[in-house]
């Protein structure tokens, strides 16, 4: 039986590779983002996660044609990097918004979808929200914050069979990360800076590589897999 699958940020990166392959597999996917360049053989849905409303409306939508969600991967994110003292309020409060209230609201709003499934969350956090990363404190807080929100879901959510893990990536070869790397400060510290590489050749992670690992995640084979932190960052952490 096919499942019934939603991603969040689907129009590029790893949220684009997640929902294709899902749709490889021949389940029935959801698409959200608030650009429209999603995978063909998908449902799109115009969705902004930092916006309780526009959550709730996804998910109506998803209601409208369906009884459960088998799994939800809260993959939208942003990316934030530069000096503390230069971080503005505004980039704080965005970048929290996307990054921690957004999983939060969708898991909330998917909640009766998932119960009825005994569904699986799949949160993609990052490698700067297990370790101390420079330049990045906005984004670390917030990726930390959706780390442990994880960790206190599967453990809340237990009851219900229904799992919640989260994925760590490193650097992922996305438009996204490319762009913030051609606007990285020029005045870091080297040694500082050095915190941010794999230690494993090869440092970027291709998007089907993290989709990949999300898939594995929300499978049966990861059955008794509730609570994890899967690190995918070549030994950062």
């Amino acid at each position: 039986m096919s499942r019934v699958v939603v991603v969040t940020g689907a129009a590029s990166g790893i949220g684009h590779a997640t929902a294709e392959l899902f749709r490889d597999a021949g389940d029935a996917v959801f698409a959200l983002d608030v650009a429209e360049t999603m995978p063909d053989g998908v449902t799109a849905l115009r969705c902004d996660v930092s916006s309780k409303s526009s959550v709730e409306e996804a998910m109506a939508a998803v209601a409208a044609g369906h009884d459960r969600i088998d799994v939800l991967a809260n993959v939208a994110g942003i990316v934030q990097f530069g000096h503390f003292e230069h971080v503005a309020e505004a980039e704080l409060d965005r970048v929290l918004a996307v990054d921690l209230k957004g999983p939060f609201l969708m898991i909330q709003a998917a909640l009766p979808l998932l119960r009825a499934a005994r569904g699986v969350v799949v949160n993609v956090s990052s490698v700067a929200g297990n370790v101390g990363q420079p330049y990045s404190a906005a984004y670390s807080a917030a990726k930390g914050g959706l780390t442990m929100l994880t960790k206190a879901l599967a453990v809340e959510l237990s009851n219900a069979g229904i799992r919640v893990n989260a994925l760590c990536p490193g650097t992922v070869d996305t438009p996204l990360v490319a762009g913030v790397a051609e606007n990285f400060p020029a005045d870091v510290d080297a040694r500082l800076a050095d915190r941010l590489l794999s230690l494993l050749p090869g440092a970027a992670i291709s998007p089907h590589e993290a989709a990949q690992a999300i898939a594995y995640l929300a499978s049966p084979a990861a059955r008794m897999v509730s609570g994890a932190v899967l690190a995918m960052d070549g030994g950062m952490s």
